[in-house]
């Protein structure tokens, strides 16, 4: 008997047995054909989705160590509303679920600090805040831009008192040959004040000065926002002394300057 032949003979045998018996007929020969087309139906539907909704970025920013993950949909909102943002066609991304650790490398520190390594290759980060300890560690490892490349000498006086610095000379040397014979050897001059603070760093992560009247020369690259009206609002950062920089390679720096200003509720 043929296929044809013995689903017109099931047919016949169903007729008149009402909903129950016609289902489990179904369900008994077509499940699993049903089940793969829904299976098909939704992955087609998720990916039509996640295409329709994968805009490009106006903005995007990480907040790592915030004490209020929640609060990303709320920065997110405020922000596009104060810099203009369309968020029909744009996407306004305010990461506030990322930790890092010092003290202790596990899975989480780990994992934010390859996605902040991906983001950065790719040239999406435009802003980094942290509490003060982690951002002086990003900040040594030249992620900020110099801030007097994209604010007014005026601007710049009216934020004295919040600037972070970073040594110049200190990430000078973290570059040279003398650094590399350190990291090989475990040997360094302690006459030399940077190789002493790059050992202190890698023996313990005891962070570079931030002062500048420290510094050979001094490299405006943070802003310190611990009184920022608009993180106390959604209680990130309580307890902690966060400060926010313009990453190195952001595509978007007139936005980017834009936040700051935010933050700062200028």
């Amino acid at each position: 008997m043929s296929v044809h032949e013995e689903i017109r003979e099931q047919q016949k045998k169903l007729k008149g047995q009402g909903f129950k018996a016609h289902w489990d007929y179904f369900w008994e020969y077509y499940k699993i054909h049903t089940l793969v087309v829904v299976c098909v139906i939704i992955l087609l539907a998720t990916l039509i989705r996640d295409v329709k909704d994968n805009k490009p970025y106006a903005f995007y920013a990480v907040a790592i160590n915030s004490t209020a993950s929640a609060a990303q949909d709320i920065l997110e909102k405020e922000f596009a509303e104060y810099s203009g943002i369309n968020t029909e066609e744009y996407d306004c991304y305010i990461d506030t679920t990322q930790t890092y650790n010092l003290q202790i490398i596990d899975e989480m520190t780990i994992a934010t600090s390859q996605k902040i390594m991906a983001n950065m290759a790719a040239s999406e980060l435009d802003v980094m805040m942290a509490d003060s300890t982690v951002f002086t560690h990003y900040a040594n490892q030249e992620t900020f831009l110099d801030l007097r490349t994209v604010l007014s000498s005026s601007e710049l006086s009216e934020l004295s008192g919040r600037l972070v610095y970073v040594d110049q000379a200190y990430l000078d040397f973290l570059n040279s040959e003398e650094y590399q014979h350190y990291i090989s050897t475990g040997e360094f001059d302690a006459e030399n004040k940077y190789a002493v603070m790059a050992d202190a760093y890698n023996k313990d992560f005891t962070m570079p000065t931030t002062d500048p009247t420290e510094m050979q020369n001094p490299i405006p690259v943070g802003i310190k926002v611990d009184d920022s009206a608009a993180l106390a609002n959604v209680g990130a950062y309580d307890g902690a002394s966060p400060v926010v920089g313009i990453v190195i390679n952001t595509k978007h720096t007139e936005v980017s300057k834009q936040f700051l200003w935010y933050l700062l509720g200028k």
